[in-house]
């Protein structure tokens, strides 16, 4: 008996660690740019052991320091895709998804990337999470269950040329002094 619940523990694992394995994540996992800057990440799924024929999620950051410029899906869903639905004052997407009836996929795919401007000070979460409406399905029509990694992203101040070279002339006028001491 003490072996048969072992046997369904070791089973109850191996299913959870196959579920585990199925994953969208935002890449890279955290980028640093400027104030001003517009950048890209990439959402890619990767653990995928059966074909997939499509999905969907949903994506969340800080409006006050992020600004969604686009979102690109890959041409090779050429069924039916949607970008979502932004509030840009929540700083959410709503319902991005995309299918395909040509080539389902397994593996490791792309599934969108998003193209933000920086457009505040500070760090961003970059998260994904399921959409109720559109989720991950095989190519049996069977709901997939995935897990989401997001990201992140740190947007600094860049000085402006004039405080740049104050700071030049500053460290110049040092140096010019501390050679003279040493004369």
């Amino acid at each position: 008996m003490k072996l048969h619940h072992t046997l369904l523990a070791s089973a109850a694992l191996l299913v959870s660690l196959a579920t585990q394995a199925q994953t969208v994540s935002v890449t890279p996992s955290h980028t640093d740019v400027n104030l001003g800057d517009t950048f890209a990440v990439d959402l890619n799924a990767t653990g995928f052991p059966n074909k997939i024929f499509g999905g969907g999620y949903n994506l969340a950051f800080d409006p006050s320091v992020l600004k969604l410029d686009h979102i690109t899906i890959p041409a090779s869903w050429e069924f039916a895709t949607s970008t979502g639905t932004l509030d840009p004052v929540a700083g959410t997407v709503s319902d991005i998804f995309f299918n395909t009836f040509v080539a389902p996929v397994k593996g490791d795919f792309p599934t969108a990337s998003v193209t933000f401007k920086a457009i505040g000070v500070g760090t961003s979460a970059i998260s994904l999470s399921a959409s109720g409406s559109f989720p991950f399905g095989d190519e049996l029509g069977n709901p997939v269950a995935v897990n989401f990694v997001n990201g992140s992203a740190t947007v600094t101040a860049v000085p402006e040329p004039g405080s740049m070279a104050l700071l030049l002339a500053g460290l110049g006028c040092i140096g010019f002094v501390s050679r003279r001491r040493t004369s």
